[in-house]
Parts: structure tokens; sequence; C-alpha cells
């Protein structure tokens, strides 16, 4: 098994220990072993990707470094960034008269870093205003590298997540990587064989150096919380902070900037992917939608993927009502999820998007979210229901 997978599996296992027997406490447990699982996942494959898939900086093909800054309008920038590098996560930078907002800050606390490195570079003004768009790591592990803000702002639902589920993700996640690094040295000790002791070293020091990322690692949850609106006036600077719905997750906060007419959405908005929805309400996800494409912009600045249009978010929706009617007969018909996953294919408009590997996950939400829309039909008094005792 690989330590990809061994670390994955710790996980789930060890979240499932979490003490307690009620109902609720068993679904919190399972919902932070997956947690647990998709962080670790997510934190190997952006180390182990970027170390590797790199292109040589000499190739003329090659797009510009991940992670350039970008002008959208005076004092506004974005960070776009390869979801292969540590970033993972888009960020944007307004620069205000007394000070800089960061929006969204990056996976780890090096992309942090860089990005304050980028930030210095335009501006001598420190960092007074950090806004987390939602709880994923890939938007907030970067936050203790601007020690000197102010304020983190989120909604409240996203201080609740990192509180309720980040942090104790980050402290089983040490506890795996300290149990693995305890039993490669263990089995270090016992194997006689010189090759594979060296296998072994290579793999403690791997988990080693994973063990001092995670310890060194602070998450800075949000302190000052919305549940609808926020404005901010700074300098004759408008910054506008909406709850417009739930959608990637039940947190998601938009920033609009009104004079540049430029919205940033956090992953409400996959650019030209297909998206995450782990812990999405997808069908929440298409009201939300239609709320942002009210908006007075211009330039939609995804969570993943490059600046767009308009016509970017409203190929986004299509995507999901393209889903929705997939999926949506095969409810109807009785299939079975597994009979959906099987049969169903990704449309063909979408068959260049990124994170195609998410479409069987994006199959299986929407197939769960119409199923528990069914009702069913009570039984006339005295009618036998097939396959029902009396």
């Amino acid at each position: 098994m690989s330590p990809i997978a061994s670390a994955a599996d710790d996980g789930s296992r060890l979240a499932q220990e979490v003490p307690g027997n009620s109902d609720s406490r068993m679904l919190k447990s399972r919902s932070l072993a997956i947690y647990v699982s998709v962080w670790i996942l997510a934190v190997f494959l952006a180390e182990t990707a970027w170390a590797q898939q790199r292109p040589a900086a000499s190739d003329p093909a090659v797009p510009p470094a991940p992670g350039d800054m970008s002008r959208l309008a005076e004092g506004v920038y974005v960070r776009i960034v390869s979801p292969d590098s540590d970033a993972v996560g888009n960020a944007g930078v307004v620069i205000l008269e007394s000070g800089v907002l960061v929006f969204d800050t990056h996976f780890t606390p090096e992309a942090g870093d860089a990005l304050m490195s980028r930030i210095k570079s335009l501006t001598p003004l420190p960092v007074r205003l950090i806004i987390n768009s939602h709880f994923h790591p890939d938007h907030t592990h970067g936050n203790q590298a601007f020690a000197g803000a102010r304020m983190i702002v989120g909604s409240s639902n996203t201080r609740r997540d990192m509180l309720q589920e980040d942090i104790p993700a980050l402290n089983q996640v040490q506890t795996i990587a300290l149990a693995q690094v305890e039993q490669l040295s263990r089995e270090i000790a016992k194997e006689p064989n010189a090759k594979l002791q060296e296998a072994l070293r290579a793999q403690l020091g791997a988990r080693q150096a994973f063990l001092r990322r995670m310890s060194a690692l602070k998450i800075l949850p949000p302190v000052m919380t919305l549940d609808d609106s926020l404005n901010i006036m700074d300098g004759g600077r408008e910054v506008r902070l909406l709850c417009l719905g739930d959608g990637h997750t039940d947190g998601d906060i938009v920033m609009v900037l009104p004079e540049a007419k430029i919205a940033f959405l956090g992953d409400l908005f996959f650019n030209g992917a297909l998206p995450n929805v782990e812990d999405a309400c997808v069908l929440d996800w298409m009201k939300t939608l239609k709320e942002v494409l009210k908006l007075d912009v211009r330039t939609y600045v995804p969570g993943h993927g490059p600046v767009g249009t308009k016509s970017d978010v409203e190929l986004f929706l299509n995507y999901f009502e393209e889903l929705k009617g997939l999926v949506g007969p095969a409810v109807k018909r009785g299939d079975t999820l597994e009979q959906v996953v099987s049969d169903l294919r990704l449309p063909a408009r979408y068959s260049t998007f990124g994170f195609r590997n998410f479409f069987a996950a994006n199959l299986q939400k929407m197939y769960a979210e119409l199923k528990a829309l069914e009702v069913p039909v009570p039984a006339k008094a005295g009618v036998k229901k097939r396959g029902v005792p009396r």
C-alpha cells in the first residue's frame, strides 16, 4: 500500500474512533474521517505533483510560472495558481488606502509566504484584512503567513467548520504521521536487508518532513463573521462581502468590487473544470449561481482556473443543469446509484474541462440530492404495500 493510501486509511480509522455513541456523533466522526483522508491526500498530491510534473522553464510552450500576479484593475490583483502547486487555490489582493486586503491565502503557509512576498513587491502597505471565502484548506492554510493582519473575516459557518473540522483534522493528521514515523523506525531496526532498509529510510524521511510541516501549521479561523453582507469602505473604495446562498459549502462568501465590476467567487466558480462537491449542496449551488449572475460585474475570479467572464459562469451553471438533466430521469426510473455511475458519461462539451475525475462524485451527489426529494406516496387504507409485512 502506498504511503498516501496508508495515510488515508489510517485517517479514516482514527477519525472513526472519536468517542461517543449518539447518531450525531457517529455522523460527525464519519464526516471527519472523510475530511482527514481527503486532507492528507491533498497534501501529498500537492507536494508530489508539483515536484514531479513542473515543466522546465526553458520550454517555450510553458505558460507563465504558477503564482504570477495579474493586475485586474487599479490596485486589484489576482494570483492564479496551478492545482499541482503547493498553493492549489487562487488568491486575490486589493490595495486599500489603509492597507491591503487578501482574499484567500492558498493551501500551505509556504504558499502564503510566497503570496506575501508578491504583495510586498506591489506596495509597502501592510496586509490588514484576510477574507476566507470558505473553510477548505486550499483557501485558508496560508492564513498564518499574515500574522500582522488586524482581522480574518469569513462566514459564521466557515468559522464553525474550521473549529469543528479543520483543527480536529490537523490534530489527527499529526497523530497519524507520528505513528507512521514510529512504525517505520521500528521496521528499519528489524529489517536485515540493506536495500529494503534504504527504501524504508526514504519513507521515514518523507514522513518526518511531513510531520514537521504539519506541526508548524497553525489554523487561524475568522474572528469576524457574517451571515448576510458586510460593506467595507476604505479610501473611497467600496468592498462588498456577500453570502448569496449555499453551494460549494454552506459558508461561501463572494467579494464584489462595485467600481471595478469585479467579483471574487471562491469555489462557487470552477472555471473550465468540474467542481469538487464533497461538502456541496448542488441544487442550492445552482440557485446561488443564478444570484451571482445578477451581480453588476464584468470580471469573475474563480477559486480554481483562469479569470472568467459572465459566459464562463453561465457555462459552469449549464454543467450543473445538464448533470441534473442526466441524473433526474434515472432517479425517476428507479435506477440504482451504481447504474447511474456506470451508465452516464460526461457530456462532450465539457470534455476539455479539468478535474474530470470528479464526474463520478458529481453524479453521486446529484443522485443523492434528487433521491432525497422523492416523497413516498402513502398507501391507501386497506391496501397492502408490496414487500412490506403487515
